[in-house]
């Protein structure tokens, strides 16, 4: 079939020997930044310049950019910054250059003993200089292989610092965040920290080795799949340039792609070591033909969004992708989703349909001239080839082909960019997406300590567990401890031009909990300034399978505000005097259109006892504002801004978009905004419960 591999390696050979060169040859020394440049201008050590004592180890991931931990990148005292970003030395080959760190995870370490996950950084080369780069897997598995893994860096002896190779098994897992537990086969020396973890079966790097641990096991290694959380762009991207992410790893399917195709007969490539190993014997894919597709697809513009390609992915598999350590975020990752579903030719055919859903999809940029119709092109190629597909799949493959590209909701023109405002008028009913769910509970017999759960709610609202922390937060802690699972859980739900709703479930005593104040990163802008924060009570007064009256009063009242329009009703105040609320037979009485807005819910201590009683009388739907200073002096501002709120957006389901401008302008000091200033918005959906103590939300 397509995948044999008649230069398979020899039995009794050593895949090492194959490989190491390779790797060693994409394998760098980090230290101190060099004094000065080279009289050449090459950016090299000036001759006489003494070899700086290593920090530690990296490699090159694509041309001019490097991999390495983060506790190597940042290691040292000072250090030159230019441009806002670290500068340190590489040696390679002989040569030294100067670096930039461009992105570090974390960038710091507040604690003792090791740095947290995922300890990665990359570091871009200030001038362009020759050289090889290592293969990154394109996989998504949590432990890759059970066979030997080899790992490569530099050590110092005898005040010599020495290239340094070694083999290891990989023993496990440690936690949940792409830590690679490592056998003691071989001794593991501390200026390793940063070299490449390959995977000899398949040549291909897996991980990042990341420390030793004496009389544990032979150490850590960070797989390679934590560089899908690398940030995403803050603002919509227009170029490759703008997702890090995307820049680096396009480039290295790139730059596989021109060595396979232009190779120096005499120089040995990844590709033919790949051939040599035998690595995709039994494959849909041979070595060069997995080359040139991830070629073809790094020219492509990235997906719209990880949802749409997830989408794309199951849709191909006929069954969901579960349980991923971290989500695909690329072309390349979808790919490597299909490799084990099915052995045989149905491997086959599902690899040229994920190329012509991936050919025609939706852009968020234009695409390069020709990018799409060569990658159609190759596919057409290897579906004519190949002699056990049968002519009605190569039939249907250019007849889907030609659909995809008929039926794109796109401009006409070959970019595939989605034209804005192109899909019809807004509808009137009630659209369901995918948010996020964050349920945080306070642990009763420990103070200020909480645990968490976050987990992504579908269309259709079911739970899928992302992220748990069940050994105890201090609540300052809590934005730095969720800020990673949270930014990976909201790139699985967002999509182009709609940031997915974060639901934060939290018991009534909880609910002035600032959320929506957090910053994700912590240089980064409110989290409730750029997507929908919304409060939904964790300790329910109602049971979610209830019958009977008060069931369906609840789903009328939620239906009916969905459907617009709404009546916002203050329940506290008149015209600034306080008021009592309402008995609770009038609130349940009111019209089902009724949103409850409090003015002074935290003026007093009966405040959660205010909110129980709305909920309980049936609404899901409310607001309330848990500032309170200066209250007096903006009443009336509050009154006519919410009032005007709530009528702007019409239907509920608008409300948490509402909400979220308010909050946007009021960080920008929008004077119009300042009444806004704590606004809380209750948004519990009695359709779509809270997992309960039968729906255990536990990650895998």
């Amino acid at each position: 079939m397509t995948g044999s591999n008649g230069g398979a390696q020899d039995e009794d050979s050593d895949p090492f020997e194959t490989l190491a060169p390779l790797v060693r040859a994409a394998t760098v020394r980090v230290h101190a930044a060099p004094s000065g440049y080279a009289p050449d201008g090459t950016g090299g050590a000036s001759p006489g310049d003494v070899a700086a004592r290593p920090w530690g180890s990296g490699f090159f991931v694509a041309p001019n950019w490097v991999l390495t931990c983060a506790h190597v990148a940042l290691r040292g005292e000072g250090g030159a910054v230019a441009g806002g970003g670290r500068e340190v030395g590489l040696t390679f080959e002989g040569r030294t250059v100067r670096g930039r760190v461009e992105w570090a995870e974390p960038m710091e370490n507040s604690g003792h003993g090791l740095w947290p996950a995922p300890d990665l950084a990359l570091i871009r080369l200030l001038e362009p200089v020759p050289h090889d780069c290592v293969w990154l897997t394109e996989r998504t598995s949590k432990v890759f292989t059970r066979k030997e893994v080899a790992f490569f860096g530099c050590m110092e002896v005898d005040g010599e610092v020495e290239d340094v190779s070694g083999r290891c098994t990989i023993r496990g897992e440690l936690g949940k965040d792409g830590k690679l537990r490592l056998g003691n086969e071989d001794e593991i020396p501390s200026g390793a920290s940063g070299g490449p973890v390959v995977d000899l079966a398949r040549g291909e790097v897996i991980g990042v080795l990341k420390a030793r641990r004496g009389g544990q096991d032979g150490g850590l290694a960070i797989s390679v799949v934590q560089l899908r959380g690398l940030p995403l762009p803050r603002q919509p991207a227009t170029a490759e340039s703008d997702d890090l992410f995307q820049r680096v790893i396009h480039a290295h399917d790139r730059h596989h792609a021109d060595r396979h195709r232009l190779a120096d007969t005499n120089r040995t490539t990844w590709t033919d070591a790949h051939n040599l190993l035998g690595a995709a014997a039994g494959r849909a894919l041979s070595p060069g033909q997995r080359t040139e597709l991830l070629g073809l697809l790094a020219e492509l513009p990235p997906p719209v969004s990880t949802l749409s390609l997830l989408a794309t992915v199951d849709e191909l598999r006929g069954q969901p992708c579960e349980n991923l350590p971290l989500a695909p975020r690329g072309w390349r990752d979808g790919l490597g989703l299909l490799y084990d579903l099915r052995r045989g030719q149905s491997e086959l055919e599902t690899v040229l349909r994920y190329c012509v859903h991936a050919a025609t999809a939706e852009r968020p940029y234009k695409a390069a001239h020709g990018a799409e119709r060569r990658l159609w092109t190759w596919a057409a190629a290897v579906a004519a080839s190949e002699r056990e597909l049968s002519r009605g799949f190569r039939n249907d493959l250019g007849h889907e082909w030609l659909a995809r590209i008929n039926d794109r909701r796109t401009d006409p023109g070959p970019s595939g960019v989605r034209a804005p405002g192109t899909v019809g008028p807004a509808a009137r009913e009630a659209v369901s997406y995918p948010s996020v769910l964050l349920e945080i509970d306070r642990r009763g017999w420990e103070r200020d300590s909480y645990d968490w759960r976050i987990a992504i709610v579908d269309e259709d609202g079911d739970v899928l567990p992302v992220a748990e922390g069940a050994d105890g937060t201090r609540l300052g802690e809590l934005p730095m401890r969720l800020s990673a699972p949270l930014a990976e859980a909201f790139r699985r739900c967002d999509e182009p031009g709609r940031r997915a709703v974060l639901q934060v479930a939290l018991v009534r005593a909880l609910f002035e909990l600032p959320v929506d104040t957090w910053c994700m990163p912590a240089d980064g802008p409110p989290l409730g300034t750029l997507r929908p924060v919304v409060v939904r009570p964790a300790d329910p007064d109602y049971d979610p399978d209830e019958v009977g009256e008060d069931a369906a009063l609840r789903r009328a009242r939620w239906k009916r505000v969905q459907a617009g329009p709404m009546e916002p009703v203050i329940l506290d105040c008149d015209a600034g005097t306080p008021v009592q609320v309402p008995a609770d037979a009038e609130l349940r009485f009111r019209g089902l259109y009724s949103v409850p807005v409090l003015c002074r819910a935290s003026d007093t201590a009966d405040g959660p006892a205010t909110l129980r009683r709305i909920t309980r009388a049936g609404y899901g739907v409310a607001l309330w504002r848990r500032e309170r200073a200066e209250r007096d002096l903006v009443c009336s501002e509050f009154h006519r801004g919410v009032l005007h709120t709530i009528a702007s957006a019409a239907q509920a389901d608008r409300l948490p978009e509402e909400v979220r401008r308010l909050r946007a302008d009021l960080e920008r000091s929008e004077p119009e905004a300042y009444f806004s200033k704590g606004l809380v918005l209750l948004y519990d959906d009695p359709t779509r419960p809270l997992p309960g103590t039968d729906q255990p939300l536990e990650t895998p």
